[in-house]
């Protein structure tokens, strides 16, 4: 009973740091959203692997002398990850969410995320500029533009469409311009 329950709890840490690694990798450029937004959570998915491969090191061994060294080991890593967790939480940004759907009622939607930070290593503005396009678990997320973040980046003027198939960033340092694969949806940037 001990064995079986040993290897459940490692293979439920396996299991989440796998559902970890799979929504990281759908959080880049064109992946798909619904899977980044469920998955690419760090402190629930590492935590719960932490916890579990904790619970197995605690279960595994029952000589005295090593799971006296595997508990002071998995502990101070338990310590580690929560003092990180807070302090990823410390640097607060307050977040607005703008929405436009694109023209001709189309599956598209051009999505700025504007953050705005008053404590942290870096104080100062930021702004990403995304494209979603699609529904339901096929819905993709494109990264146009990250704008800000360090004291001497430029600010985000404007995002907007600008045809059927266009969208136009304009910054006050450079204007870009985007269409759209009509097949695929994915943005291309005009030269």
């Amino acid at each position: 009973m001990r064995r079986t329950l040993v290897r459940a709890l490692a293979g439920a840490g396996l299991a989440a740091v796998l559902l970890y690694t799979v929504g990281q990798w759908e959080s880049r450029s064109g992946g798909r959203m619904q899977v980044a937004d469920l998955l690419n959570r760090p402190e629930a998915l590492l935590g719960a692997a932490l916890a579990a491969m904790i619970g197995a090191a605690w279960l595994a061994d029952r000589r005295s002398a090593v799971r006296s060294a595997t508990r002071a080991v998995t502990v101070t890593a338990g310590v580690v990850f929560l003092l990180g967790a807070v302090a990823v939480h410390k640097v607060s940004a307050a977040e607005t969410r703008s929405r436009e759907s694109a023209p001709a009622g189309a599956e598209r939607a051009l999505v700025v995320v504007h953050r705005s930070y008053g404590t942290g290593p870096e104080p100062g503005e930021h702004w990403q500029v995304l494209l979603e396009s699609g529904s339901g678990w096929d819905a993709r997320r494109w990264t146009l533009a990250d704008v800000g973040g360090a004291p001497d980046d430029g600010r985000l003027v404007q995002a907007s469409w600008t045809g059927r198939d266009r969208i136009t960033i304009v910054t006050d340092a450079y204007q870009r311009v985007f269409t759209l694969d009509p097949d695929t949806g994915e943005p291309v940037e005009a030269r």
